[in-house]
């Protein structure tokens, strides 16, 4: 049973990687404007600024946004998937890039110059005669913002330094405290058959999803808020009810009625920002060629905020713990030790999550400390406070920068 599902998962996870591109998702090219747009109203309305306050705000300086969104665009045109107001933002880069007159590629790439319907970074250059773009109250709000966001993530991991020596002498109990009870008694090869009945039915509701998706575009954004948490939280149901009798049962064998340790959660959290930030250094230049930069034309607008808060914020916390630390870690280090179980159920989960190498390395790291804070605690409360804390310091300043109305 165990070789099947591994066997079924394989091949999916192999066509996910290596399988044939099938070239780019409806959507594609409006979500890497908008990407684009603030990138570079982001990078011009900060060029000025001392380099700690960009590197606080994630700004690319004007050139390296420039260079980022021709190549973006370049992958769009290979693509075959780029429009008339893409070809505008193309030129208006190129003639920035090379400070050539912007008229000279319109006229050679027979483009109309007359696109001035949006207020965006190339129907500004494209109207102006000079290379230099105004600062304007959405450059200004989209600075603030970026500088608000930076602030709070970068404010609240100065704060959990204080609290990191706490947090890692909380570590070393994940190679001494001993898991006790029912989930005591989980062999490896019951946990891997649950996780992996589970982690196939996620793969084939998400499926079905996006399909059904698909074939309704006018859906509200009310029931795609509702099918994606079905979506989620149905195989973790799954799970579950292989595994215990009574709901009652749940909280106690997992750990999710566990004591909460806040200076541990925060110290934890500051200590993978700490991380993130060097692993971002070495490997931030292995990543994969997507023009969105992982944007979702799903989170745009105010639907969008509550999508990603109950999503990626509430519920994917809540049945990823539940699955990879409560059930496929637990029955692991059973038999194979704390830090092996560690080590592979962190490796799977990265998997699970199709990043590029910066991102698995990051996603992998995160895990690893999840697995050993659930260890050293008991208490998987304790974790999904963690994940939902490390999720939103993600998608939070990401909506406010390029989802959220300007």
């Amino acid at each position: 049973m165990i070789a099947l599902l591994c066997f079924i998962l394989g091949i999916w996870l192999w066509d996910s990687y290596f399988g044939e591109n099938g070239g780019y998702a409806p959507g594609t090219e409006e979500i890497t404007l908008i990407r684009l747009d603030r990138n570079l109203q982001l990078a011009e309305a900060m060029a000025d600024d001392p380099p700690l306050l960009r590197w606080l705000a994630h700004a690319q300086s004007p050139e390296e946004a420039v260079a980022d969104g021709i190549h973006s665009l370049e992958l769009l045109i290979s693509g075959q998937v780029l429009g008339p107001t893409g070809f505008h933002a193309y030129v208006a880069l190129l003639a920035t890039r090379d400070e050539a007159p912007i008229e000279g590629y319109l006229s050679q790439l027979n483009i109309p110059s007359n696109n001035p319907e949006a207020p965006n970074w190339w129907n500004i250059k494209i109207a102006s005669e000079n290379f230099t773009f105004p600062q304007t109250v959405t450059t200004e709000t989209i600075r603030n913002r970026a500088i608000f966001t930076g602030s709070i993530i970068w404010g609240l991991g100065i704060i959990g330094l204080a609290f990191v020596p706490k947090a890692l002498r909380c570590l070393r109990y994940a190679f001494r405290n001993k898991t006790r009870g029912y989930a005591s008694g989980w062999n490896p090869s019951l946990g891997l058959i649950i996780f992996l009945l589970a982690t196939l039915a996620w793969i084939g509701f998400s499926m079905v999803l996006d399909l059904g998706i698909s074939q309704l575009p006018g859906l509200h954004p009310v029931a795609l808020i509702l099918l994606d948490t079905f979506a989620r939280i149905l195989p973790t149901l799954i799970a579950l009810g292989l595994l215990f009798r009574k709901v009652s049962h749940v909280p106690r064998a997992t750990g999710l009625n566990g004591h909460v340790h806040p200076p541990v959660i925060i110290g934890l959290f500051s200590l993978l920002v700490v991380i993130d930030q060097f692993l971002r250094w070495a490997l931030g230049r292995f990543t994969l060629e997507d023009p969105t930069g992982g944007l979702s034309y799903m989170d745009s607008g105010i639907f969008g905020l509550v999508f990603l808060i109950v999503s990626a914020c509430l519920v994917a916390p809540i049945a990823e713990e539940i699955l990879y630390r409560g059930i496929l870690f637990r029955s692991l280090a059973n038999k194979t030790g704390v830090l092996a179980a560690a080590v592979l159920s962190s490796v799977v989960f990265a998997s699970l999550h199709f990043y590029d190498f910066y991102g698995f390395a990051s996603v992998a790291t995160f895990g690893l400390v999840c697995a050993l804070l659930y260890q050293a605690t008991g208490s998987l409360s304790n974790v999904v406070l963690l994940h939902m804390l490390y999720n939103t310091s993600i998608t939070l300043p990401q909506w406010t920068i390029y989802h959220a109305p300007l």
